[in-house]
C-alpha cells in the first residue's frame, strides 16, 4: 500500500499561482481599458481573464486558509483566526481606499473638502472603508475584499465541518449552489476545503492509478472551457433559452470558473513539474507582492490615464506603449512598497497581537 507523502509546512508554489493570477487581473484590467470597444479584446479576454481569475482567488484561499488546519493538524483558535485575517487584508485595503479617494479628489482637494470625505462621510467613504455591505464606489474591486472577509469570518466554522467528518463540505457546498448566489463565494471557499481534506489523495502517488487521472487532459480541458465561458457567451451570445434556464437555476459565469478553479488547483498539487515550474524566482516574488499588486494596479492605471497621458504628446503605438510600460513601472514600485511597508509589518502586528490574545473557541483535530 502506498504511503501518503509528507505535508509540507508551506506550499511555496501556491504563491507563485496566486500571483500568476494577481497578473491576469493587472492585465485585464488594463486591457479593458487599452481596448475598449476593440473586438481584439473579446479574444485576449480569454488568456487575460481578470474577471474569472477572481474565482482562482477564492478557491486557492480556502485552501490555503485551510490547510494549516486539515492538513497539517494543527489547532484552531477561532479568535485568533479572525485577528490574524483582519490584519492581513484590511490595513493596506484601507491605505488603498484612501488613496483612490485623494487621487479622485485631487484638484479640489482643501480642509473643507477633506472634511466633507472624512469626518461627515458625504460620498460614503467610511462604508467603503469597513468593507460594509459592497459599497465600491473609489476602489471598484474592493467587493472581493468584502466577500474575503466575510468568507474568512464563516472559515472556522467551514473547517469544523470538514474535521468532524470531510463529507460534510461538499454537503455543505451543495446546499450553499441551491440556496444561490447570496453565499456563492462561500462556494469557492468550500472548493478549497475540499482540496484540503483530500489533499492526501489528490498528491498521492496513487492518484495517477485512479480513473480520473486517465481522464486528466479531458478534464482539464472542460475546465479551460468553464473559465471561459463568460468570454464565449460575450462572442457568441448562448441566446434566451440559456438565460432562462441560468435565471432559473441561478446560476451565473462565477459557479463555472469557480469548479474549473477546484480542478486547475488540484492539477497543481498533483502535478510535480507544475510545482518545480511555478517555484522559480520570479514567480515566488511575484506570488509575494501578489495582494498588494491587486490592490495598487487600479490606483497605478488611473494615475497614468488621469494625471500622466493628458501631459504627453504621443499618439497611436507609441502612445499605447508609454502606457503599458508606465503602467507596468508604477504597479511594480508601489506595489513593492505597499507589500514591504504596509503589508508585512500589518501581518507581523497580526501576529503579535494574537500571540498574546487568550485562547477562545479553540477546534481540534481527531487523531
Amino acid at each position: 500500500m502506498s504511503q501518503h507523502p509528507a505535508a509540507e509546512q508551506h506550499l511555496r508554489y501556491l504563491d507563485s499561482a496566486r500571483g500568476i493570477a494577481a497578473f491576469i487581473v493587472f492585465f485585464g484590467h488594463f486591457l479593458d481599458r487599452a481596448l475598449h470597444g476593440h473586438r481584439a479584446l473579446n479574444w485576449l479576454g480569454f488568456l487575460f481573464n481578470g474577471s474569472d481569475a477572481v474565482s482562482f482567488f477564492f478557491v486557492l484561499s480556502g485552501f490555503v486558509l485551510s490547510y494549516k488546519y486539515v492538513v497539517l493538524r494543527r489547532p484552531l483558535d477561532v479568535r485568533k483566526f479572525w485577528v490574524t485575517r483582519v490584519f492581513r487584508i484590511y490595513p493596506a485595503f484601507f491605505i488603498i481606499v484612501v488613496l483612490n479617494v485623494l487621487l479622485l479628489y485631487r484638484n479640489e482637494l482643501s480642509l473643507h473638502k477633506l472634511a466633507e470625505l472624512f469626518v461627515f462621510n458625504k460620498t460614503g467613504f467610511w462604508q467603503e472603508a469597513i468593507l460594509l455591505r459592497f459599497h465600491n464606489t473609489y476602489y471598484f474591486p474592493g467587493w472581493t475584499l468584502t466577500f474575503e472577509m466575510v468568507c474568512s469570518l464563516l472559515m472556522p466554522f467551514y473547517i469544523s465541518l470538514a474535521l468532524t467528518d470531510r463529507r460534510l463540505v461538499p454537503a455543505m457546498l451543495v446546499v450553499l449552489i441551491v440556496i444561490g448566489n447570496t453565499f456563492a463565494f462561500s462556494s469557492h471557499f468550500l472548493l478549497g476545503i475540499i482540496i484540503s481534506s483530500y489533499y492526501f489523495v489528490f498528491s498521492s502517488p496513487a492518484f495517477r492509478e485512479s480513473r480520473w487521472f486517465r481522464f486528466r487532459y479531458l478534464i482539464i480541458l472542460v475546465a479551460i472551457f468553464l473559465f471561459s465561458v463568460r468570454r464565449i457567451d460575450m462572442i457568441s451570445p448562448f441566446g434566451p433559452d440559456y438565460r432562462w434556464l441560468a435565471d432559473f437555476l441561478n446560476i451565473d459565469y462565477f459557479h463555472y470558473s469557480g469548479l474549473a478553479s477546484f480542478v486547475f488547483l488540484v492539477a497543481i498539487i498533483q502535478s510535480r513539474r507544475t510545482q518545480r515550474l511555478l517555484q522559480t524566482r520570479p514567480l515566488i516574488f511575484l506570488g509575494q507582492i501578489s495582494y498588494s499588486v491587486y490592490l495598487v494596479h487600479t490606483l497605478c492605471l488611473n494615475i497614468v490615464y488621469y494625471v500622466l497621458v493628458p501631459y504627453v504628446h504621443l499618439h497611436g503605438v507609441a502612445l499605447l506603449a508609454f502606457i503599458t510600460a508606465t503602467y507596468f513601472l508604477l504597479t511594480l514600485v508601489f506595489a513593492i512598497a505597499m507589500y514591504r511597508a504596509v503589508e508585512l509589518p500589518s501581518i507581523r502586528l497580526g501576529k503579535r497581537i494574537s500571540a498574546r490574545i487568550r485562547p477562545s473557541v479553540v477546534l481540534i483535530t481527531r487523531s
